[in-house]
């Protein structure tokens, strides 16, 4: 099969999901609306993928492929990804005639600024999200029901924004609904798979099921998971973020086997390992992220070759340092936590800071200042 034969058959690949998306729109429920949304998702993706097959791209047939994936971003309810898709169907429209350009573009423009129209009056009923930029740590405790209505009514509309679901799995990190995190984050992968900052929260939810057996999935699969990560990771580097995600997840697993009395020496080797390498790797989030890896090589390094160490001096200089001396004791006042579940908390609650994903939240801020 030459390279336009592999192009077509990839535009028929994505025509088929485009099919099965509208089919789903028919019912309407929220579930067919967001199985819709993934469909688009993966066509406009194909679309970028097809016109990379081909080694000369005709003007117009570069604007056709910027417009088909725009509309499906637009169809998929992700105005924030559209809203860059666009700004490529604008660059490409400057390489054909006018008349070709408002040709391909014009059911194109109606949807794409009714959509962000439609946005814009959303985020204008959403005033604690959008003072705080939604940066979920940003509100003040008393604004949180009052924003988790705003995140839930946004959902509602736009279920393809992967962002809104990252927030609603910040929100359900807030609360301990450790279940409902690991589902707000596998919906926001579904939508970017290769988003790096999403893959990094769905490490800290693996963390967060080893830290509390029971809840979002089981150890074995946390464990699994771990280990498919590892072996993506030693194959193809990434997102320094990724890294600290993993990390992170190692160091619980690490935790919570040697506290169980078993082997933790692979768990150990790992997270040094994540350590040492995520140091150097720079992030889509900041090139901070390389400094906070830096600066927690230490504490790794120390709870995975002495932990037998860890007294309760060292615990609570641990606790110090990670700035989350209140995940000792349960909200409710119940006893403390088991030492495993209290040191993997600190861990992921420093870990968890420096996963917002600013490119998105800065885009989804100038549509609400917009509005």
């Amino acid at each position: 099969m030459n390279m336009h034969d592999e192009y077509l058959a990839s535009l028929a690949s994505g025509g088929k999901r485009k099919l099965r998306a509208n089919s789903l729109l028919a019912y309407g429920d929220e579930e067919s609306r967001f199985e819709a949304a993934v469909l688009f998702h993966e066509a406009a993706d194909i679309e970028a993928r097809a016109l990379s097959l081909l080694e000369d791209v005709a003007p117009e047939t570069r604007l056709r492929a910027a417009v088909e994936r725009c509309a499906c971003l637009v169809m998929g309810f992700d105005v924030v990804e559209a809203a860059r898709a666009f700004r490529a169907v604008e660059e490409a429209s400057a390489a054909v005639p006018q008349e070709v350009a408002d040709a391909h573009r014009d059911r194109l423009d109606r949807l794409y600024f009714a959509a962000r129209q439609d946005l814009t009056e959303l985020l204008k009923r959403a005033p604690v999200l959008v003072s705080s930029r939604f940066r979920w740590e940003e509100i003040a405790e008393p604004d949180r029901p009052r924003a988790r209505a705003e995140i839930e009514t946004l959902l509602q509309r736009f279920p393809g924004e992967s962002t809104f679901h990252l927030i609603d799995a910040m929100a359900a990190l807030d609360e301990r609904r450790i279940d409902d995190l690991g589902r707000a984050l596998r919906r926001a992968l579904r939508l970017c798979p290769d988003n790096p900052v999403l893959r990094a929260h769905m490490l800290l939810v693996t963390a967060l099921s080893i830290a509390h057996p029971g809840s979002a999935m089981a150890r074995e699969e946390a464990e699994a998971e771990l280990e498919k990560t590892y072996q993506d990771l030693n194959r193809e580097p990434t997102d320094g973020v990724v890294y600290l995600g993993f990390m992170t997840a190692s160091l619980a697993a690490f935790l919570a086997a040697f506290y169980a009395g078993e082997d933790a020496s692979v768990h150990g080797e790992r997270a040094r390992w994540a350590a040492d390498i995520g140091a150097h790797r720079p992030s889509v989030v900041s090139w901070e992220v390389r400094n906070h890896i830096e600066g927690m090589k230490q504490i790794v390094k120390l709870l995975t070759t002495e932990p037998q160490m860890m007294s309760a001096f060292i615990e609570d200089s641990l606790r110090e340092v990670l700035r989350d001396s209140h995940i000792v004791q349960d909200p409710g006042g119940g006893p403390p936590k088991p030492k495993a579940a209290s040191l993997i908390g600190g861990v992921i609650s420093a870990a968890s800071r420096w996963l917002t994903p600013s490119a998105e939240l800065a885009a989804l801020s100038e549509l609400a200042l917009a509005a």
